[in-house]
């Protein structure tokens, strides 16, 4: 681990976000997150780079020279969340003061991020006790498409358009780009590391709301991120995206939600049957 002296000081005189920590999980050895690093140094007060990369990240030395940013090495221990445990344990040892958290993927475009913690309306619904995180839409690169979101109650779920606008309340964002509160995250607990990767974004989600917590997604901004190597294919007049994953991938995301069915029948019979599905959607 790597700790300096000034990562504790903002670029900028006004944070955009009051105690605004930034999260950026590296893994990919051939993924440069200069880019998202660029685009978020100057609106938070501490950068934690978690160098996830089994065999370390050949940037990782480089990034530590720079004061605005501290490197933590994980490893992948415990795949994504491991890497997330690691820096909230950093973050609440060296930086007590901070307030929100936002998570970032390396290879995601983070050049909205100024103008969505900037939104009145973000800004408002953090400020609530019951709000666990606020994020912005995400579109596949490879096929243009956005994701679908859904609100989840215990008997069935309600599916949102693709192309959705504003501030909706929405069961599940994905990690990338979501902005959370700190005492929501403390009140969660850590994330699981036993899911490792997959479904890791689901499972915290509905943790959240089991406590009363919301989640929200707005529509009017939206990121680049590139999740397997999907494909956009027609299918009884209906647009789809594959998952794009490898088979021991889909092996794994299977296995997923078969622990998520079962660990959520009874509290959450739709949500187990919307992963019982996936596991068919998957294999198809």
């Amino acid at each position: 681990m790597t700790t300096l002296s000034t990562v504790n000081t903002p670029r900028n005189s006004e944070d955009v976000l009051d105690g605004l920590a930034a999260v950026l999980v590296v893994y990919d050895r051939k993924v440069d997150p200069t880019p998202a690093l660029l685009a978020v140094l100057g609106l938070v007060r501490t950068v934690v780079l978690v160098d996830n990369a089994p065999d370390g990240h050949p940037g990782a030395s480089a990034w530590s020279r720079d004061g605005r940013v501290t490197v933590v090495t994980n490893a992948n221990r415990g795949g994504l969340a491991g890497a997330y445990n690691a820096a909230r344990a950093w973050l609440q040892e060296h930086a007590p003061q901070t307030r929100h958290l936002v998570f970032i993927d390396d290879d995601s475009d983070a050049t909205v991020l100024a103008a969505f913690l900037r939104d009145p309306q973000v800004r408002s619904m953090l400020e609530r006790a019951d709000t666990a995180a606020v994020a912005p839409a995400h579109r596949d690169r490879a096929t243009g498409m956005r994701a679908k979101h859904l609100l989840l109650t215990r008997w069935r779920w309600h599916q949102l358009p693709r192309e959705l606008s504003g501030l909706n309340r929405v069961s599940f964002v994905i990690n990338s780009m979501s902005v959370w509160r700190m005492e929501a995250l403390q009140r969660i607990g850590a994330h699981n590391e036993w899911l490792g990767v997959d479904h890791v974004d689901t499972e915290y989600c509905i943790r959240a709301g089991r406590l009363g917590l919301q989640v929200y997604l707005h529509g009017d901004y939206e990121f680049a991120q590139s999740i397997g190597q999907r494909r956009a294919y027609r299918f009884l007049g209906h647009k789809f995206q594959s998952g794009g994953h490898s088979a021991q991938r889909r092996q794994s995301i299977g296995r997923a939600n078969a622990w998520l069915a079962c660990t959520y029948l009874s509290s959450k019979p739709a949500f187990a049957v919307l992963r019982t599905s996936m596991v068919f959607y998957e294999a198809l």
